[in-house]
């Protein structure tokens, strides 16, 4: 899928982005060039699924170390350097749904 609308699941880049939240995620910007440090992934791990980390740091060998804000993020302090070829996508952009009711006072 080249775009598509994901609901974040987990607190690892809170307050940043929170559990609920939405990100537009697409592949285009890796047709153009490689991911980097500060870019949000979303990936696929083999042991703990899908997820969304920030890139920490690009190693020599292209490996991405990425990392969640929280301390207690499942991330490369875990489970290592992520190939490149495991990124799903780029966040693009950052959906935070209103909180507000919809009652009478409105």
């Amino acid at each position: 899928m080249i775009l598509s609308v994901r609901r974040v699941r987990g607190s690892s880049l809170a307050p940043r982005i929170r559990d609920g939240d939405f990100v537009l995620v697409s592949r285009v910007p890796l047709w153009l060039r490689r991911p980097a440090a500060g870019d949000v992934v979303v990936f696929h791990q083999p042991d703990y699924g899908q997820l969304i980390k920030r890139v920490e740091r690009v190693l020599p060998d292209g490996r991405l170390f990425v990392r969640g804000e929280d301390i207690d993020s499942v991330d490369s302090r875990r489970f290592g350097p992520l190939p490149p070829r495991a990124v799903q996508g780029l966040v693009v952009a950052h959906i935070r749904p209103s909180h507000k009711g919809l009652g009478a006072d409105s």
